[in-house]
């Protein structure tokens, strides 16, 4: 009884089994997984569809317009484009339906171009260089255009250095707003190239338009040139019109009306160059260029007081902003001529009268002189104490005095021829 009491004491002492070894094994690994959290990570992500890395967009761009377009993906959320220009650094848009538009801009010397979209919040981005084909050197160079007389313009380029014989150079113009576009109507030529364009209407042009120049040869391929233009800073504008000077006793007032020109600028969009001179000064100003701005009411006071003589006056206008001056008007007279003549009468007479008083002093000490030798001065009283051991000197110079006098008169001499009278018989 002892022995099985004690027995049954041992065996409450031992631990019960709580399942079989195949559950402890199953709760084991469960709560391995739940605790690693690698297991966590990949669990959160496996609802998410899967995206190739290297996944193509297929992008295109169309230097015509302006844009950039790819292949749209399912589930791109958002994106944008850059472009990574030469001298303008980075310019970014945003898409919209697959494709970004870009303002114009040159792209002669090459472009990058970037698209990056986001799919299931995971970027995708590509990246196209666009580069300007043909031949180095080949494109037209010193390209530059200029408005003039509100309504025409005039472009000019020259021939690229590696441009071959028979390259034909082909100017397009296109507005702003892309909807109008057109080639030079009127080509100017050098030995059967085209280097010139010459525009006589405007009409269609907005403020900056973009210029392009192709090229085309037999030979090689022709790199084309693009600008992008502001037609107001390549605008030179016409003198002013109605010039107009009013003089009182002191004062001269010059007025004058602002140039037509493309568009109508106000008055403070002008600034003005006068250049006033003297007629007698043959056109060339002796003093500094007036400038005035066009706040001043195109208007210029200056003093000249009477009498003033006959004056000249000439203006010329330019851009507020930037100082490149058009042609000078044609010079406008005002003053009189009265005041000119009489100063020059007053120099002939001043000159005349100092030639006239000369020639009088020359006679009267002419006079003078001859006077001088038909009297001849009265001889002092003689000193004897100082003047005996001059008298020998002067005895010898009055004896040779009198003898030179003598021996300058001759005597002459009359011989008579008598003839002998006959003998007498």
């Amino acid at each position: 009884m002892q022995a099985r009491r004690g027995s049954a004491q041992r065996s409450s002492v031992l631990p019960r089994p709580v399942g079989s070894p195949t559950c402890l094994l199953v709760i084991t690994i469960l709560l391995s997984l739940l605790l690693d959290p690698a297991f966590l990570l990949t669990q959160g992500h496996q609802d998410l569809p899967s995206v190739e890395p290297n996944s193509s967009l297929n992008v295109k761009f169309d230097p015509k317009k302006m844009q950039l377009t790819w292949d749209c993906k399912e589930n791109a959320t958002s994106g944008h484009c850059v472009m990574t220009h030469k001298e303008k650094g980075q310019i970014k848009k945003q898409m919209k339906r697959c494709q970004c538009t870009f303002q114009d801009n040159s792209l002669h010397g090459g472009v990058t171009l970037t698209v990056e979209v986001y799919v299931n919040q995971r970027p995708i981005s590509e990246t196209l260089v666009y580069t300007n084909p043909g031949k180095e050197g080949t494109a037209a160079q010193n390209f530059s255009c200029l408005v003039y007389n509100a309504d025409f313009l005039n472009c000019t380029w020259a021939k690229g250095h590696a441009a071959p014989d028979d390259v034909q150079y082909f100017l397009y113009i296109r507005n702003s707003t892309r909807k109008s576009e057109r080639e030079c109507p009127h080509y100017l030529t050098d030995a059967g190239t085209n280097v010139g364009c010459h525009l006589q209407d405007l009409s269609g042009l907005t403020s900056y338009n973009y210029f392009l120049v192709n090229g085309t040869s037999r030979e090689t391929g022709i790199q084309f040139f693009d600008s992008i233009l502001l037609l107001k800073e390549i605008e030179r504008y016409s003198p002013p019109h109605n010039i107009t000077v009013n003089c009182n006793e002191s004062h001269c007032l010059v007025r004058w009306e602002k140039p037509r020109t493309r568009k109508n600028w106000s008055n403070r969009e002008f600034q003005y160059q006068l250049d006033i001179w003297r007629q007698s000064n043959s056109g060339h100003s002796e003093n500094q260029l007036i400038v005035v701005s066009g706040d001043s009411e195109n208007r210029y006071n200056f003093p000249s007081p009477e009498p003033r003589g006959t004056q000249m006056v000439k203006i010329r206008t330019a851009d507020a902003r930037r100082a490149h001056w058009g042609d000078w008007s044609q010079p406008v007279q005002f003053g009189s001529e009265e005041p000119e003549s009489s100063l020059v009468l007053v120099y002939v007479l001043v000159v005349l009268g100092t030639l006239a008083g000369g020639l009088a002093c020359g006679c009267l000490f002419k006079r003078f002189l001859g006077s001088h030798s038909l009297f001849p001065p009265i001889p002092r009283i003689r000193d004897k104490l100082k003047d005996d051991h001059q008298i020998d000197h002067q005895v010898l110079s009055e004896k040779f005095t009198c003898d030179a006098e003598m021996g300058d008169k001759e005597e002459i001499l009359t011989v008579t021829e008598v003839a002998e009278a006959p003998a007498s018989p």
